[in-house]
C-alpha cells in the first residue's frame, strides 16, 4: 500500500475471476488506485487476454509477495482455496472471497485469523452475488434483535420452479435452465438445496452467532416437486418456492432449506425467475427485504469489488473489518422439533370411513387438520390436506401410518406451508 494505491492479486480466471479481473483494471472510484500484480491460473497456455507477466501458477509467488495488499479467491470449491485464504491472512494479507464452500465450512475460523492479524476479510459475494446483504446486516442491525432470516438464495432453483409455475414440466424447467446456463450439466447442489444451506449457513453465523454443521441442517430439494403441485398451490391462492429459513427465537434456534407453499401475498412470493431474495425479521424492523439478482459472473464481481474498496478504506486506516459474532438466545432445536404445517396429497379410494380414518390417525399424533379438499371418485379419489402447526416429528409419524392404510394407495405428495 502507497498513499490511496494497493496492490491486488487474483486466485483463479475462470467466469468470475475473468469478470473481477475485468472490472479492476477499469475500476475508477476517484479516491483509491488498484494495480493488479498477480493472477493464479492452473493453465498458463490458455489464451486470457492478459499479459503474461501477470499470471503465475505458483501460489507462493502471491504469498511471499511482500507488495500485494490484497487478494481475491475465485477458484471454487473448498480445497485447496481455504488453506489459501488462511494462509494469507496469517501473512497479513486482506482478502475477498465469493466462496461459499469455504465460509461455511470454517467462516468463523477465518474472521478470528483475520482479526488476530489485524487484517481484512469480506465475502459479500458468497450468499447472494449482487445484492447488498450481509453490510446491512452486519453493520446497520447490529443493535436489532433479528428473530428470522429466510430467503430464496439459489437462482436456478427458482428459474425452474417459476417455469413450472407458468405450466412447464420439472424436466423441460430444468432443461431451460441448463441451456441459459444457469444449471450445471450436473445440477444437484442446486435443485437438492445443497447450494442454499451453505449460504443459510454463513447467514447462521453473522445473523445469530451460530455456525451449524452441514449435518445440522435439515435439506430438502426440488427435484420431487410436481406441475399438479403447482396447480393445487394455485388453487390455495400460494405458490412454490425453494426456502432457506433460519429461526432464533427463546424455544432454540434451528436453520433448514426445503421448498414450501408461499402465499401469494408474501414478498417471497414475487421473486421470479433467477431473482435471489433475503427477508430479516426482528424485534423493532417488523420486516425487510433484499432482493435483486443473486447469481451470475456481473453481479458477483460487483459484489467482489465492492468488498475490494471497503477493505481498502479500512487498511487507509489500519483497521480490520469488524464482525460482531452474536450470542444465541438458547441451544439448537432439532428439526424434529421444529413446529410446521404441511400441505399433503392423497390417493386413496372413495369408501366410507376413509377420511375418519385419516383424521384420526393425525388426531392420535397430535396434530389437527385446518382444511380437507376430496376430488375424484372410486379407486383414485384425491384427497388434499393442510395441517395446522405441529411437531415435523408428529407430522412425519402421521404420514407413515397413514401410507399404511390399505385405503390409500400413495402419499403423493408432502411439501411444508411457509408460515
Amino acid at each position: 500500500m502507497k498513499n490511496n494505491s494497493f496492490t491486488v492479486a487474483v486466485l483463479g480466471a475462470g467466469n468470475i475471476g475473468s469478470a473481477v479481473i475485468e472490472r479492476l483494471l477499469n475500476v475508477d472510484n476517484g479516491v483509491i488506485n488498484l494495480n493488479l500484480s498477480k493472477v493464479l491460473v492452473s493453465d498458463l497456455s490458455k489464451d486470457r487476454n492478459l499479459d503474461s507477466g501477470l499470471l503465475t501458477t505458483d501460489f507462493n509467488e502471491i504469498l511471499n509477495d511482500e507488495k500485494i495488499d490484497l487478494v481475491i479467491e475465485v477458484l471454487g470449491g473448498v480445497d485447496p482455496g481455504k488453506d489459501y485464504i488462511k494462509a494469507l491472512l496469517e501473512n497479513g494479507k486482506s482478502v475477498i472471497t465469493a466462496n461459499k464452500d469455504i465460509i461455511a465450512d470454517c467462516g468463523s475460523e477465518l474472521i478470528e485469523t483475520a482479526q488476530e492479524n489485524n487484517v481484512c476479510l469480506y465475502f459479500e459475494a458468497a450468499v447472494a452475488a449482487g445484492i447488498p446483504v450481509l453490510k446491512p446486516l452486519i453493520e446497520s442491525l447490529r443493535g436489532e434483535e433479528l428473530t428470522r432470516v429466510a430467503g430464496i438464495i439459489n437462482g436456478t432453483s427458482n428459474y425452474i420452479l417459476t417455469s413450472m409455475e407458468e405450466g412447464s414440466t420439472y424436466e423441460d424447467a430444468l432443461q431451460q435452465a441448463q441451456d441459459l446456463g444457469y444449471a450445471e450439466p450436473d445440477p444437484t447442489n442446486d435443485v437438492e438445496g445443497i447450494d442454499a444451506k451453505f449460504k443459510a449457513m454463513i447467514l447462521s453465523l453473522l445473523c445469530f452467532g451460530v455456525s451449524p454443521s452441514a449435518e445440522d441442517v435439515f435439506t430438502e430439494g426440488i427435484s420431487n416437486i410436481t406441475k399438479e403441485d403447482f396447480d393445487w398451490a394455485k388453487r390455495l391462492n400460494k405458490t412454490i418456492k425453494l426456502v432457506a429459513q433460519i429461526d432464533n427465537s427463546n424455544d432454540g434456534f434451528n436453520a433448514r432449506v426445503y421448498p414450501v407453499l408461499v402465499d401469494n401475498k408474501h414478498p417471497l412470493a414475487a421473486i421470479r425467475g433467477a431473482l435471489n431474495a433475503v427477508l430479516v425479521e426482528g424485534e423493532n424492523i417488523n420486516q425487510l427485504v433484499f432482493s435483486g439478482p443473486g447469481a451470475g459472473s456481473a453481479p458477483t464481481a460487483s459484489a467482489i469489488i465492492g468488498d475490494v474498496l471497503s477493505a481498502c478504506h479500512q487498511m487507509v486506516t489500519s483497521q480490520t473489518n469488524w464482525y460482531p459474532l452474536r450470542t444465541p438466545k438458547s441451544g439448537n432445536k432439532e428439526f424434529k422439533d421444529v413446529q410446521s404445517s404441511w400441505f399433503i396429497r392423497l390417493s386413496v379410494k372413495d369408501e366410507p370411513g376413509v377420511l375418519a380414518t385419516i383424521a384420526g390417525l393425525f388426531g392420535e399424533n397430535n396434530v389437527s387438520i385446518e382444511s380437507v379438499i376430496q376430488e375424484g371418485r372410486g379407486d383414485n379419489a384425491e384427497l388434499v390436506l393442510v395441517t395446522h402447526e405441529a411437531e415435523e416429528d408428529n407430522l412425519n409419524s402421521s404420514i407413515e401410518s397413514i401410507s399404511n392404510l390399505s385405503s390409500v394407495s400413495s402419499v403423493t405428495s408432502t411439501i411444508r406451508v411457509y408460515i
